[in-house]
């Protein structure tokens, strides 16, 4: 517990910094642990996940700078309805029921449901700085807030600590410390513009994206889950978005079985089989 005193001086220094649109070298340092992904070969570097441990001040300076990001997210309809990640009132299983829901309607009126659910490579660390800001100043947030975020993501430096100890200082050129409060906010901000389409259900969860659509017949499905990849792919080259077409799925939900044979998506110069689960 901090006592008033400690609490008033942290008020002035928060205060100054939000005044002086300032984010401390200091407070950009980050120690990351590496947890292990599960199901993954552990002798691999891509088979661990980074979390910053930062200082709990600078905690507390990211929720005051928070506190400014979702007023102006929520105040002008930035974050779309279909983002069930990193919201209040919002999770996976309401994702998920979305999804579900989507599905059964299909089977009761007996049409097909396509879908393509698309695995963003390490979307945290690989986020564009500078396309952050064009959407931030795009979006019209409060020029203050804007050189403050711009502060928080250049000169970051971090240490990876294994078994307690701590390796050289390096430095980071993109993405947000998977661990900061303003990361996953930042993040949806930047997904934001995800390409929309009448004829599609966006249903998006952090970085994972699935886009579904309903018709009664394959040519349907087929001609508009294409069009919208083909939405998709130029919005990732813009903006610098890896997908893992490896780990990217195809799937058609329909009641019965039928031995017709599907064309076959295409997406980022790679086929895109059709699966019978996905994961």
């Amino acid at each position: 517990m901090l006592t008033l005193n400690a609490v008033t001086h942290l008020t002035k220094i928060f205060n100054k910094c939000l005044i002086l649109q300032h984010f401390p070298d200091a407070w950009k340092i980050a120690h990351v642990l590496m947890f292990p992904k599960p199901n993954q070969n552990r002798k691999h570097a891509g088979s661990y996940r980074p979390i910053s441990l930062l200082s709990n001040i600078v905690k507390l300076y990211e929720k005051i700078l928070l506190k400014r990001l979702n007023d102006h997210c929520y105040s002008n309809n930035i974050i779309p309805d279909e983002q069930f990640g990193f919201r209040d009132k919002h999770s996976c299983t309401h994702q998920l029921l979305r999804v579900t829901n989507k599905i059964v309607v299909g089977f009761n009126i007996k049409h097909y449901t396509g879908g393509v659910f698309l695995d963003v490579s390490k979307a945290f660390d690989r986020m564009r700085h500078n396309g952050l800001i064009v959407k931030l100043i795009n979006y019209q947030f409060p020029d203050y807030v804007i050189k403050i975020i711009q502060r928080f993501l250049s000169n970051r430096k971090f240490q990876v600590k294994i078994n307690q100890v701590l390796s050289s200082v390096d430095n980071i050129q993109a993405g947000t410390p998977q661990g900061s409060s303003l990361s996953p906010t930042l993040y949806n901000i930047f997904n934001s513009d995800f390409p929309r389409n009448d004829k599609v259900l966006n249903c998006l969860f952090a970085d994972d994206s699935a886009i579904l659509t309903q018709g009664s017949n394959t040519r349907f499905i087929i001609k508009t889950l294409q069009s919208q990849l083909e939405c998709i792919e130029y919005w990732c080259t813009k903006w610098r978005v890896a997908i893992n077409t490896d780990k990217t799925k195809a799937i058609l939900f329909r009641k019965g079985h039928s031995r017709k044979v599907l064309k076959t998506l295409s997406f980022m110069e790679e086929d895109l089989p059709w699966e019978n689960q996905v994961k």
